[in-house]
């Protein structure tokens, strides 16, 4: 089935587990919570909503280094980049009717050697690597974005949260 995240076309409260992966990350604010409503609207109570994303840190990063850095990432990878701070990505799942159960985040290492072969294996960073080598455009923009995530790194982590669709009439927590 071919879907839009913010209308899937599935029917009401099916699902007990949905999961989004550096999706919202891409997304307007809008369309962040349009997103995050579908995914509350197909979860039964009681289920769960987990979302891997980039978040800027620490939380109180004032307004002009946040900008900074979305342009930053939004010149590297050529897509609107609005990653939030953890209140901020807690605050749009609670908004949206979930509780947040679990929250994690880790630094930013994503184009990193070490982080590559853990994520991908051996052979599978090999296989990266290759295709980046024989693709000089792809080389650049991994090169851009690696440098992006250089830059700012006291400032990017990734963030995983887990959140509990609410019972109708459960207040937030």
């Amino acid at each position: 089935m071919i879907g839009r995240a913010e209308d899937t076309g599935l029917a009401d409260a099916t699902a007990t587990v949905v999961y989004g992966e550096a999706m919202l990350t891409m997304q307007t604010p809008t369309k962040k919570h349009q997103i995050v409503q579908e995914a509350s609207r197909l979860i039964k109570p009681g289920g769960r909503y987990g979302v891997h994303e980039l978040c800027l840190v620490p939380e109180n990063l004032d307004e002009d280094t946040k900008q900074e850095i979305q342009k930053a990432l939004t010149d590297a990878i050529h897509v609107g980049a609005r990653p939030l701070t953890v209140p901020e990505w807690r605050t749009l799942l609670e908004t949206e009717g979930f509780i947040v159960h679990t929250e994690i985040t880790a630094p930013m290492h994503l184009l990193e050697p070490k982080r590559l072969i853990q994520d991908e294996e051996f052979w599978g960073a090999l296989r990266f690597v290759r295709n980046v080598l024989r693709d000089s455009e792809a080389r650049h923009r991994v090169r851009t974005m690696r440098k992006v995530f250089q830059t700012y790194e006291k400032h990017l982590a990734a963030i995983m949260l887990v959140g509990i669709k609410r019972n109708s009439g459960e207040n937030g927590v």
